[in-house]
């Protein structure tokens, strides 16, 4: 009697494992490069909005200072300049610090870009001005705080009516060199070694543009007393 066994299941072939592996492989790699796509999407846009925040806390604290520029005059030089010089690449000017940080009062400031090592940085130096020397701001103490590196440049501009030209229009210069007037309004542009820039910012002067004389002379415009 002939008897009939049940055949035995068939398994994977050799090609087919293989191709199994490779499959699960590239389906391993392709994940892989997604999360890892997606974990500095992540870390790059986290970077952003802290690169955006810091931005946005030196522009809040500077434009706060520049409204509120102290229009303090030497008193013991010939009209009794301000100690304000606005150029295209820094700034300087007075303006207070609240009593918690170091005891505030007014102090000057210069702002400008500095190079340390490989790269630049935009830092903010301050000093006790002295109104009594004719030259008030020629020792600065080494005090002063870095605003933002990897800094390529930056360039200011100054809006309002220099020398005595009293009744010209007022109009934007990339130089402030009237020694008696404020500026009307400072603009900043900061462009970073990448390429990228920050918002230009705009500050308006709350003083007077002859402020801190109380002697000041229309005809001239000069300050005769303080």
């Amino acid at each position: 009697m002939k008897r009939n066994f049940p055949s035995c299941a068939q398994g994977f072939t050799l090609v087919e494992l293989i191709i199994a592996l490779l499959l699960l492989s590239l389906i391993s790699a392709t994940l892989f490069g997604v999360f890892r796509t997606a974990g500095k999407s992540v870390d790059v846009g986290e970077q952003r909005t802290d690169d955006a925040a810091s931005i946005r806390t030196v522009q809040d604290f500077l434009r706060a200072q520049w409204e509120n520029a102290h229009p303090l005059r030497q008193r013991k030089t010939l009209e009794f300049p301000l100690i304000f010089e606005g150029d295209h690449d820094q700034l300087i000017y007075v303006s207070a610090l609240p009593p918690r940080v170091q005891g505030g009062g007014l102090w000057a400031w210069r702002l400008h870009v500095v190079r340390n090592g490989q790269h630049n940085q935009l830092i903010l130096e301050h000093t006790i001005p002295n109104t009594g020397e004719k030259t008030a701001l020629s020792d600065w103490a080494k005090q002063w705080s870095v605003l933002a590196d990897r800094v390529d440049s930056v360039a200011f501009q100054y809006y309002g009516i220099t020398g005595e030209a009293i009744k010209a229009t007022p109009k934007w210069s990339n130089d402030w060199k009237d020694p008696q007037r404020l500026p009307q309004m400072i603009r900043m542009d900061v462009k970073l070694e990448n390429g990228t820039q920050w918002p230009t910012l705009y500050a308006e002067m709350r003083k007077g543009m002859e402020a801190g004389c109380r002697a000041w002379s229309e005809a001239a415009g000069k300050c005769g007393g303080v």
